[in-house]
């Protein structure tokens, strides 16, 4: 029952913080949110989107949700296209109506840089390599189309974060945002 309070006193802190206008992120804070949380959706390899594509169109559970919030089993031509094209599409679209300044105009063209080169992945080498998989084509030919996919793109993936992850950290600290950097596993061997 004392749990309940304290969400229910949590909550009402809350709203009033917002509602007054105490809770509001600074610009500098909204800046880091748009960039760095868009930012860790690019994928470190590809080899792991593609092992849970398969192994979920083996077990018959992949699946979107649509516009109007119906759960669709999909393929995996239309799982890439309505999930990765479409996130890194509206991610765009947030930093371009993001107001910029003198110091915030090279954060967002390197992330505008990275993003359009990951959409451009995404519509392409990864589409193509999803039609392969509902093609049916063989397990060997689809690793090795993934393989030359990771040798190919890796490296100016890596460039290009990085270089929007050296602009954004030193932002951040500087206008005090706060943030916590936490290692995660790398999935894509």
């Amino acid at each position: 029952m004392k749990k309940h309070y304290l969400f229910y006193l949590f909550l009402a802190f809350a709203f009033l913080l917002t509602s007054c206008g105490l809770g509001e992120k600074s610009y500098p804070e909204q800046v880091f949110d748009k960039v760095a949380v868009a930012a860790n959706k690019v994928p470190n390899g590809f080899k792991v989107h593609f092992r849970e594509i398969r192994g979920q169109l083996k077990a018959g559970s992949l699946v979107i949700v649509t516009p109007e919030n119906e759960v669709k089993k999909v393929n995996a031509t239309e799982y890439v296209t309505n999930h990765y094209v479409t996130m890194f599409e509206k991610d765009m679209q947030a930093i371009r109506e993001m107001k910029t300044d003198d110091e915030t105009k090279p954060i967002f063209a390197a992330t505008l840089d990275l993003f359009q080169y990951i959409d451009n992945i995404y519509k392409t080498d990864m589409l193509r390599i999803a039609k392969m998989i509902d093609d049916g084509q063989p397990d060997e030919n689809i690793d090795a189309a993934i393989e030359e996919l990771e040798a190919s793109k890796s490296k100016l993936i890596d460039e290009r974060f990085n270089k929007v992850y050296d602009l954004i950290m030193p932002y951040a600290d500087k206008h005090g945002v706060d943030y916590k950097i936490m290692d995660t596993p790398n999935f894509s061997k």
